[in-house]
């Protein structure tokens, strides 16, 4: 009975026939059962990732219960918590007592002595004076508020300094906090933070600072303040818990549906396969190869592919015109002959004529128009513009057409350019080679001769020895250069410090000849203490060393140099800021070029060879970040952005 089913003539032509539907089946099948798969395996990984999150919220609730019995130890508290819990309380308290800090630039600062001295922050029940100390001054009127009695008169004595954005009072804050906000827009403050109520006018205007100071003493009226914060923690972390445990519910739930789908999809596979393969392979090929519906499609695309434009648009009007004629032909004689249907008839037929068939003439004269067009591109007449005006598409077509010949003027352009800067890049390196190897061949004659003193000598080998340390350089750099630039060069990433590495390289560079001869310093900013992030330290270390020492050799003397560290999206953006000691007249894309400095001639006092851009570019690049250079009048900026 079985073989009968599968030799009987009937079903195999009915096979054979609809072989193509049942491929477009087998693929949407198996698309399915992909998609599926995916999503089950997204679905586990979500879920390995949520019970993750459950065991360290766990460990966490695990922790603070260590503390319920004793608020001794306030080890336990976190950034988050005395955010949340202490200082934007703290900070809306302040606000609401004092008027939206307005009280800063109504009362004299005798008045605000004494407020400092008697202002406690009490809401709720407890009180915050011991968990949360603040510094808050009205630049506008150079006032201030502050609970940090005990440094009431060194806070007043540098007042100035604290107000501007120049470090010093970062420096305070963080040596006597743990845990500490700094805003120069009370935007960030603690209060907008939690509530977006607070909103200061002028916001800029102040300068707030909070703290969890480090010498904090246990007080037992803080029990209730600490037992909050304690249990609001527990709170959030065991709500985090069952919102991740719902979700691990839905996400099971789905990969049972998912699951489902792929047993049933797989079953519909299996009896395409089976149907294919009981077909045979004689009739599979006859079928791919021989079918109507491929004979047909091959002979129409054939026909096509050797007529014009206006030849295919033409057949495609008379045959939809035949068609239509037959269509209104089979409804006159299958109903009624009449006035009315002959009008319909003539109606359509005449509007077919007049819109249709002069709208196909000229979108066909448009595309032999856009194809004389091409050739002549081609041809080189690369000045030639196919015109825009016509069909939407067709217009869309012309204008991507030019705009790739525009590329390839330009293209033809950048390599003229290149070969220029290669032939300045040869020149740039002999001269670099040739001047240090020139004073030592010159000074070696000078040593060989016989009637020179012991004290020439030693200066001469010092020079000589000079030279050839900055030969030496120049060679490392160039095989540096080389090797970035060949992509033989591997990166060893590991967690990095940012803010601590700039620290370094600052450090280093504060003592040395130049930094004290120019007399200059550094004003480093960042928007937080640590950053940590995924970079090769020592090769980052480089980037950072050679803006340094750029900065150093084009500062004008007496001035600062700037570095700044931002938060961007997915990222930091880190600014390298000097004045410069002669004007900033290059262009900035071609100072990031090897062997290009902003000193032209190349023969100024600045010492250098032109590559530390060029190899710092290279190194940000490769940690898939972005460099560049910006100037205004004649401060100059060197910005890198480095992502997460």
């Amino acid at each position: 009975m079985k073989n009968r089913v599968i030799d009987n003539p009937y079903i195999q032509n009915f096979l054979e026939k609809s072989l193509f539907i049942i491929i477009l089946v087998l693929i949407l099948a198996t698309a399915k059962i992909s998609s599926a798969i995916t999503a089950i395996n997204s679905s586990n990984g979500s879920i390995n990732s949520m019970k993750s999150q459950i065991a360290y919220s766990n460990n966490k609730l695990d922790d603070l219960k260590k503390y319920e019995s004793s608020m001794k130890n306030t080890s336990w508290i976190t950034y988050d918590m005395w955010m949340k819990g202490c200082a934007s309380i703290s900070n809306i308290y302040i606000y609401d007592t004092t008027n939206k800090l307005k009280l800063l630039s109504e009362k004299p600062q005798d008045q605000l002595d004494k407020f400092s001295k008697d202002f406690k922050i009490e809401t709720a029940g407890n009180t915050y004076n011991n968990v949360v100390k603040f510094i808050i001054i009205d630049k506008s009127k150079g006032t201030f508020i502050t609970n940090d009695i005990a440094n009431f008169d060194y806070i007043k004595a540098n007042l100035k300094t604290f107000s501007a954005e120049n470090g010093d009072l970062f420096n305070y804050v963080s040596n006597k906090g743990k845990w500490y906000n700094i805003s120069y827009n009370s935007d960030s403050a603690p209060a907008n933070r939690y509530n977006s109520n607070y909103q200061l006018i002028n916001s800029t205007n102040f300068v707030e600072a909070y703290w969890f100071p480090k010498d904090y003493n246990y007080s037992k009226d803080d029990d209730a303040l600490l037992n909050g914060m304690l249990d609001e923690a527990k709170k959030d972390f065991t709500t985090s818990n069952d919102a991740s445990n719902k979700y691990i519910e839905e996400l099971q739930k789905n990969i049972f549906d998912y699951k489902i789908s792929i047993v049933f999809y797989s079953i519909i596979i299996l009896i395409l396969l089976t149907s294919i393969y009981f077909l045979g392979k004689e009739r599979i090929i006859r079928a791919l190869r021989y079918n109507f519906v491929t004979n047909s499609i091959r002979a129409i695309n054939n026909w096509f592919e050797r007529r014009g434009s206006l030849f295919k648009i033409s057949v495609f009007i008379i045959f939809t015109s035949l068609s239509l004629f037959m269509i209104v032909g089979v409804l006159i004689f299958y109903h009624s002959i009449n006035s009315s249907s002959l009008l319909i008839a003539s109606t359509i037929v005449l509007l077919y004529s007049i819109v249709i068939f002069p709208k196909i003439i000229s979108y066909s004269r448009y595309i032999d128009d856009i194809i004389r067009g091409i050739s002549k591109i081609t041809s080189g007449e690369l000045e030639y513009v196919i015109d825009e005006s016509g069909d939407k598409a067709l217009s869309s077509l012309a204008h991507n057409i030019n705009k790739l010949n525009k590329g390839f003027k330009v293209s033809i352009e950048e390599q003229i350019k290149n070969e220029k800067l290669k032939s300045e890049l040869v020149a740039n390196v002999s001269h670099d080679l040739k001047t240090p190897l020139t004073s030592i061949i010159n000074y070696t004659d000078i040593l060989l001769r016989e009637d020179i003193s012991e004290e020439e000598k030693e200066e001469f080998l010092k020079i000589i020895n000079k030279k050839g340390l900055k030969l030496k350089s120049l060679i490392d750099d160039l095989f540096e250069i080389s090797k970035i630039t060949s992509g033989k060069v591997e990166l060893n990433k590991h967690s990095v410090d940012v803010v601590e590495l700039i620290g370094q390289s600052i450090a280093e560079y504060s003592d040395t000849e130049l930094y004290f001869d120019k007399h200059l310093s550094f004003v480093f900013k960042t928007f937080t203490s640590k950053i940590e992030m995924d970079l090769d330290g020592s090769k980052m270390s480089r980037v950072f060393e050679n803006l340094i020492t750029n900065a150093l050799k084009y500062s004008l003397n007496e001035t600062r140099v700037h570095v700044e560290i931002e938060e961007v999206k997915k990222g930091i953006k880190i600014s390298f800021k000097n004045i410069s000691s002669s004007p900033l007249d290059f262009d900035k894309e071609e100072i990031l070029e090897r062997f290009v400095r902003g000193d032209r001639s190349r023969n100024s006092d600045i010492d250098g060879n032109g590559l530390g851009l060029a190899i710092a570019k290279s190194i940000v690049e490769l940690h898939g970040g972005i460099m560049y250079l910006d100037f205004d009048g004649d401060l100059f900026k060197c910005i890198i952005e480095l992502y997460y």
